[in-house]
């Protein structure tokens, strides 16, 4: 089996634990619901672990940072704030730290950014309404505002090199 047939393979497989695991949640049997989302959430680490040797699938961080979104909300509902609060950062550690490899493709690091904003502002949302500011959120976002700086910038580099390497069409002025 290729590597790309067992990465669709375990998107798919995350994709019906999580809409179990959604079900259940639904139906108030939070028991299930947990224990759905952490094999979810473990199909999304080794999805995760993929990703970064080979770059794909590119929808492999949105499937970590929904995986750590469910729990977060989960855990909320537990009224364990605390201990949701750490998959939101871990979401926003693990993005960060991927978009700043240089070694993974540009395609798979822009992916990472794409995720960036959405997991930090829920990070800062459920942080501020419930604990006091952490000082370590704030180096976090900190440190996701430089990245994404950075990658977008080698992006805008790669399409400008591009662009200049294109062949001149079209008449002459």
């Amino acid at each position: 089996m290729s590597q790309f047939d067992q990465s669709s393979e375990a998107c798919a497989v995350w994709q019906k634990l999580s809409r179990q695991a959604n079900r259940d949640y639904a139906l108030q049997d939070m028991q299930k619901a947990q224990a759905l989302y952490e094999d979810a959430m473990a199909k999304a680490v080794g999805l995760l672990n993929h990703f970064q040797e080979t770059g794909l699938p590119l929808s492999a961080p949105s499937v970590f940072v929904v995986s750590c979104h469910n729990l977060t909300d989960l855990l909320f509902t537990q009224e364990e704030p605390e201990k949701a609060v750490l998959f939101l950062r871990s979401a926003c550690t693990e993005l960060v730290r991927l978009a700043s490899q240089p070694g993974l493709p540009l395609q798979a690091r822009l992916a990472c950014v794409e995720q960036l904003r959405p997991a930090v502002v829920a990070l800062m949302e459920r942080e501020s309404g419930t604990l006091p500011e952490q000082p370590e959120t704030r180096m976090l976002v900190d440190r996701a505002r430089t990245v994404a700086l950075s990658v977008y910038q080698i992006a805008g580099y790669a399409v400008q090199t591009r662009l200049e390497d294109a062949p001149v069409t079209g008449r002459p002025s």
